[in-house]
């Protein structure tokens, strides 16, 4: 069974990996992510540009997690039924819950690895800052070592594309991904003007990290959704529920959460619904408030109870979708 699981997961992440939409995403939001510090510095008050910063780079960290978790678990999973190519697994014999867990690991495993890589041009904006006045110096090893993992990465996947007929895309990301973290851990090991820090100073307190890590857990719930989703559902439908479900979670807090003493129906409800401003630490970062571990740890015990659930309704859905 362990042995099926993994084929399963390994075979899911690398399908998902090459899938056009999947790089698409990724370079689209790391593209929003590096000029996000031109695009914020136009607050006109000072140590606010900073803030904006943030705020907009978590902002796309979600939106990229809610697309990615959407087209990949469609493209695995409802391709996969309505072409019935799904019959040659299910009749290994594979089962049918088996292959929901292993279809959603496989699909949450490539998207953490694009999360990850936008997490580390997020880590190396927010040690550049947003250059407000025109005193304000260029951090060089952000610069400098951010540019070279890309051109690394890219002359490595053009070269391997076109002499040993490498997937291009999934060659791009196999590079970049190692080649920014060893940018972001020597980056963190020196100052702005290449001078030895400790590597504490500027992530130290853990708080952004906190932040990233709160975002992924929403992402792994509505990854969640959508692999529950795409078993019955075609890709735009299970797209629109998606978001639906994204924008109720949302607004819940604040439209359920006050009538809870109301009925059993606003609490049902309440209770049914995810409450996505529980990953939401935006404005708490902002504000400059302490998000305490304790906090986060519950939170992902909420998330994963949360991720349980919805896969076992997906497994109830797809129990019986006729796919022969």
């Amino acid at each position: 069974m362990i042995r099926k699981l993994f084929a399963i997961v390994a075979n899911t992440f690398v399908e998902t990996i090459r899938q056009p939409i999947f790089g698409v995403l990724m370079w689209v939001a790391a593209g929003l992510l590096i000029l996000n510090p031109s695009i914020a510095a136009y607050s006109l008050e000072s140590g606010k540009d900073n803030k904006i910063m943030q705020d907009v780079a978590l902002s796309a960290l979600l939106l990229y997690g809610l697309l990615a978790s959407v087209f990949s678990a469609t493209g695995v999973i409802t391709r996969e039924i309505e072409s019935y190519t799904v019959l040659t697994v299910i009749s290994k014999p594979v089962s049918r819950p088996l292959f929901i867990f292993g279809k959603y690991l496989g699909v949450a495993a490539a998207i953490l690895v694009g999360y990850y890589f936008l997490c580390l041009v997020f880590f190396m904006t927010v040690r550049h800052g947003v250059m407000e006045t025109a005193s304000d110096k260029y951090d060089q090893p952000v610069l400098l070592l951010s540019t070279l993992a890309i051109l690394i990465s890219l002359v490595a996947a053009t070269f391997g594309n076109y002499v040993y007929g490498w997937h291009f895309s999934t060659a791009l990301t196999a590079w970049v991904v190692p080649l920014g973290t060893l940018a972001l851990l020597a980056v963190l090991f020196l100052g702005p003007q290449w001078g030895l820090q400790s590597p504490t100073t500027d992530f130290g307190d853990l708080q952004i990290v906190y932040a990233v890590l709160l975002i992924f857990l929403a992402v792994l719930i509505l990854t969640a959704f959508a692999v529950a989703l795409s078993t019955r559902f075609s890709q735009v439908l299970t797209l629109l529920l998606c978001v639906g479900v994204f924008m109720l979670g949302l607004l819940s807090d604040y439209y359920l959460g006050r009538f809870v003493d109301e009925g059993p129906l606003y609490r049902v409800l309440y209770a049914v619904l995810p409450n996505f401003q529980f990953f939401w630490v935006g404005d708490a970062l902002t504000q400059e408030m302490i998000i305490p571990g304790a906090q986060v740890a519950r939170v992902a015990a909420y998330a994963g109870l949360y991720t349980l659930a919805v896969l076992s309704l997906g497994v109830a859905l797809f129990q019986t979708r006729e796919v022969g």
